[in-house]
């Protein structure tokens, strides 16, 4: 019933139409861990653009309270560490995943490229590419907060979604 097409078959978009797009997101993921919600499944394929040329997050049916899971959901290329090790999982596991997304969009390329979540361990060994080598027009401080967004250790990210609107 939305219109529009999933944002995988998007490929590469243009830095400031991802970073529109990245905000709506945001947006989304702000309302939901205000209530103590996680996605925990923000995926390129779990979003959709509309034809006014917006996202909306899509796909609840992985939503949990923020703490203790016992099951590990999500797409591997998008799953933060701490989902993996079965950690609590807080809005930065959701973050992290924002920050793949974005990554995604900027490069058209996964930062962590996994067909299944036992190969992260593995991708997860060697950093990726900042962005702006990839695409020389993606301005330097987008680039960094991409990267500080992938961090493998959670205290190293945004805490916030606003945080990383803003």
């Amino acid at each position: 019933l939305l219109d529009g097409a999933d944002l995988d078959k998007a490929g590469q978009l243009p830095w400031r139409k991802a970073c529109a797009l990245m905000c709506d997101i945001a947006s989304s993921l702000a309302i939901l861990h205000s209530r103590g919600l996680l996605h925990r499944d923000v995926s390129a394929r779990n979003v959709r653009l509309t034809a006014d040329g917006r996202a909306k997050l899509l796909d609840f049916g992985t939503m949990l309270s923020v703490g203790v899971v016992d099951d590990v959901v999500g797409t591997p290329p998008f799953m933060s560490p701490e989902v993996l090790q079965m950690q609590a999982l807080d809005a930065r596991a959701d973050l992290y995943s924002l920050g793949a997304l974005a990554y995604y969009t900027l490069t058209g390329r996964h930062a962590y490229p996994a067909a299944r979540p036992s190969d992260l361990r593995d991708v997860w060994r060697s950093r990726p590419m900042p962005p702006q080598r990839i695409n020389a027009e993606i301005p330097a401080n987008l680039s960094a907060l991409v990267l500080q967004l992938l961090a493998l250790d959670r205290a190293a990210r945004p805490q916030t979604a606003a945080e990383v609107m803003e």
